[in-house]
C-alpha cells in the first residue's frame, strides 16, 4: 500500500500533480487502483472547476485593485485640481452673453441690464445707463460707469477685489451693496452705501474717503465741494500707534466683539475696519505680523488704512512683502505702499518707484490702470512734463476709457 504522505509529484504531469495534491489534502482515497483509476477520470473536471473558481478570484481581485487605483489617480488627479487657480469670472447680461466688449449699451427700463457674475456679484443698471466690463479676473473684476445709475451687490469672498469707475472716481470694494451714479454732463458723482465699507478716490481733498453703511457721498466738481453726507475723517492715530495703550479705545468701541484673524475678511466686508485694528491690537502686532497669512495680512493693511492709521498700514504691507514675496498680495501692497507716499504728500520720488515696482511685477495687474495714471498725475505734479506725457500716451492706448483718460487727454493736447 502506498502512504500518500511519501507521494512525490516531481516530474508529473498536470493531472497526475493534481492526483498527487488532493490525496494529500485526504480529499480522494488512493488506497486502491480502482480509486486511482476514477480519480484521473474525473480529476479534468474536477481541476477545470476549481481552475475556474480561482481564475474567478483573480480576476475580483484585479477589478477591486483597478478600482483603487482608478479612485486614487482620480482622487489625485482632483486634488491638482482644486489647488489650481481658479479661471477668471464669467457673467451674463439679462440671462444672454454679453455684448462683445464688454460694453453695457443703454437700454429702457424695460430691458435695462442685469449683469450676474459667476461669483454672485449682480449689477442692476439703471434705465438709459451705459457702461463696460472692463476686466475680469479670479478675485473680481474692474467696471466703468460711463453714464447714468447702477446698483451693485458685490459677493462677499475671501480675496475678493473688484473696482468701480464712475467718471474720475474710483471705487474700491470688497463686499457690499451700494447705489452708484455718474452724470457727465453735470460732472456730479454720488454713491449711497446700503452695507459694508468702500474707500472713493479722485479729485477731492483730503484723498481717499471711506464709506460704510447708511453713508452717502455726492461731489459737483463744478464747484468741487462734496455734498451732504460726507463723513468726517477719522483722526488719524498718534505716533506710536502699535501700542496697547492707543488701542484700548478701540476695542472698548467694540464693545464685547472679538473676533480671530479667520473672520477678518468677513469684517472687512462688514464695514468694522475698527474691529479688526483692535482684534489685531489685543493679539498683539508682532504675533499678527509674524504669523498672520496672507489673507489676514491684506486684511489688516486695509483695515488700518481705513481708519488713517497710515504707519500700521505701511508696516503691514512692507510684512506682506517680506513674507509671501512672490504673491499676488505682495504686488498689490507695492502698488498700495505708493499710493500711501502720494496720498500723504510724502516723497513723490518713493511713490514712484513703488509704482514702477508694482507695474513690473503685476504688469496684468488689477491696479494697473490706477498705478498708471497716478504716476503721470505725480510726474506732473512735479513738474517732469515731458515724462508725464510719455505716460499719457500709453495710457490712452492701453486704457482709453479709464479714470484718469480725461487727464491723460489734457497732457497730449498741451502745447
Amino acid at each position: 500500500m502506498t502512504d500518500e504522505r511519501n507521494v512525490k509529484d516531481d516530474g508529473l504531469d498536470p493531472n497526475a500533480t493534481g492526483a498527487v495534491r488532493l490525496m494529500r489534502d485526504r480529499r480522494i482515497d488512493a488506497r486502491t487502483p480502482a480509486t486511482r483509476a476514477r480519480s484521473f477520470r474525473t480529476l479534468g473536471a474536477r481541476l477545470h472547476a476549481l481552475g475556474e473558481r480561482s481564475r474567478k478570484r483573480k480576476l475580483a481581485a484585479i477589478g477591486v485593485s483597478c478600482v483603487a487605483v482608478a479612485a486614487a489617480i482620480g482622487f489625485g488627479a482632483r486634488s491638482r485640481l482644486d489647488v489650481r487657480p481658479a479661471s477668471a469670472l464669467t457673467y451674463t447680461v439679462n440671462g444672454g452673453a454679453p455684448v462683445p466688449g464688454g460694453y453695457i449699451l443703454p437700454a429702457p427700463a424695460a430691458a435695462a441690464p442685469m449683469l450676474a457674475f459667476s461669483d454672485g456679484t449682480q449689477i442692476q443698471m439703471a434705465a438709459e445707463a451705459s457702461g463696460r466690463v472692463v476686466e475680469l479676473h479670479r478675485h473680481g473684476g474692474r467696471i466703468a460707469l460711463e453714464d447714468g445709475k447702477a446698483h451693485v451687490q458685490v459677493a462677499h469672498r475671501d480675496g475678493a477685489r473688484w473696482l468701480f469707475e464712475a467718471g474720475p472716481f474710483l471705487i474700491h470694494v470688497q463686499g457690499t451693496a451700494f447705489s452708484l451714479g455718474w452724470n457727465g454732463r453735470d460732472a456730479r458723482f454720488d454713491i449711497q452705501m446700503e452695507n459694508g465699507v468702500v474707500s472713493v478716490t479722485g479729485p477731492v481733498s483730503g484723498g481717499e474717503i471711506v464709506l460704510r453703511a447708511g453713508q452717502r457721498l455726492a461731489i459737483d466738481l463744478r464747484d468741487g465741494a462734496p455734498g451732504p453726507g460726507v463723513p468726517a475723517a477719522p483722526a488719524e492715530a498718534p505716533p506710536g500707534a502699535d501700542t496697547a495703550a492707543v488701542g484700548a479705545g478701540a476695542a472698548r468701541a467694540a464693545g464685547s466683539e472679538r473676533w480671530s484673524p479667520e473672520g477678518w475678511g468677513a469684517r472687512l466686508a462688514e464695514g468694522r475696519a475698527d474691529l479688526i485694528v483692535a482684534d489685531a491690537r489685543r493679539i498683539g502686532l508682532a504675533k499678527v505680523l509674524d504669523r498672520g497669512s496672507s489673507e489676514q495680512l491684506a486684511a489688516l493693511a486695509s483695515a488700518a488704512r481705513y481708519q488713517r492709521d497710515d504707519a500700521l498700514a505701511r508696516r503691514t504691507l512692507l510684512t506682506q512683502r517680506r513674507r509671501f514675496p512672490r504673491s499676488t498680495r505682495a504686488a498689490e501692497a507695492s502698488f498700495l505702499l505708493g499710493r500711501l507716499d502720494d496720498e500723504s504728500g510724502g516723497d513723490a520720488s518713493r511713490a514712484l518707484d513703488w509704482y514702477d515696482r508694482y507695474l513690473r511685477e503685476a504688469p496684468a495687474g488689477s491696479y494697473v490702470s490706477e498705478a498708471l495714471g497716478r504716476k503721470m498725475v505725480v510726474l506732473q505734479r512735479t513738474g517732469r512734463q515731458g515724462q508725464a506725457s510719455d505716460i499719457a500716451t500709453d495710457y490712452l492706448r492701453r486704457f482709453p476709457t479709464g479714470t484718469y483718460a480725461h487727464a491723460a487727454r489734457a497732457l497730449v493736447r498741451a502745447p
